[in-house]
């Protein structure tokens, strides 16, 4: 599949889990992917097991909590590929916390990479894509943002009810410069957190698999999916949409 054919792309948080996962199907794509991550070892093997299968990947460090670092990553991006034609802001941090529990110190933790960072990620990107008169953002949120009962704390449910709706009013703003804006929002879905949570509370973790219409939690490779579409030019005419990926957890 060529969806991605002569496009670049840049993914952050893309050293593991779902952002790993995003990476490597639109590299599969076709796509000149950039992966970005705190975690340079691990984002370089990663590129590196890429190229080494013939798709185009190469790594870049970031860290989406330091302003500094995203404004060296763009330029970097930018500058090495000459264009990039869709960002992928799917870097993001959070921990089980208790709102009892939640101090202002895990607030600005979360608030700083989940919602600060993927805002000035978003802007620095569209501020080249505009140049380019065109692109493509698609938001890693997750139906936590949409009230989802079954979340880590409340201050990441609050980060990405914010992403869901910057990715709105970007939609709006940029759409004259042919830059479209969507989120994808996960469920559930099978990563080392998830299987942790299985090990902690089954009985909890069954109670929400039981909820699903159909029976199962999304593999990161879902999401890739679904981000892949947005991504592409298949969904032309979609923009300021926020698309759930939770196998009927919720409706909204």
């Amino acid at each position: 599949m060529t969806l991605m054919a002569n496009k670049t792309v840049v993914v952050t948080g893309a050293a593991a889990g779902i952002g790993a996962a995003i990476a490597e199907r639109l590299a599969e794509a076709g796509g000149k992917v950039v992966l970005t991550d705190v975690n340079a070892s691990q984002g370089q093997e990663l590129a590196a097991k890429l190229t080494s299968r013939g798709l185009q990947a190469s790594f870049i460090r970031c860290d989406v909590g330091d302003l500094d670092s995203i404004t060296a990553m763009t330029t970097e991006a930018i500058a090495t590929h000459g264009r990039i034609d869709v960002l992928v802001n799917n870097a993001g941090v959070t921990r089980k916390i208790l709102i009892l529990d939640l101090t202002p110190a895990d607030w600005d933790w979360i608030q700083n990479v989940n919602t600060r960072g993927l805002f000035f990620c978003m802007q620095g990107f569209a501020k080249h894509m505009k140049e380019m008169q065109g692109g493509a953002i698609v938001n890693i949120a997750s139906i936590a943002g949409k009230g989802a009962k079954a979340t880590s704390n409340a201050c990441y449910a609050a980060s990405k009810a914010a992403a869901i709706v910057m990715s709105r009013v970007a939609a709006n703003e940029l759409g004259r410069h042919g830059i479209r804006v969507n989120s994808v929002c996960p469920g559930a879905t099978r990563t080392v957190l998830l299987d942790a949570l299985e090990k902690a509370n089954p009985s909890g973790f069954q109670a929400m698999l039981d909820q699903t219409a159909l029976g199962r939690f999304a593999t990161p490779r879902d999401i890739a999916d679904a981000t892949l579409f947005l991504a592409s030019d298949l969904a032309s005419s979609i923009t300021g949409q926020s698309i759930n990926v939770d196998n009927g957890l919720m409706w909204d």
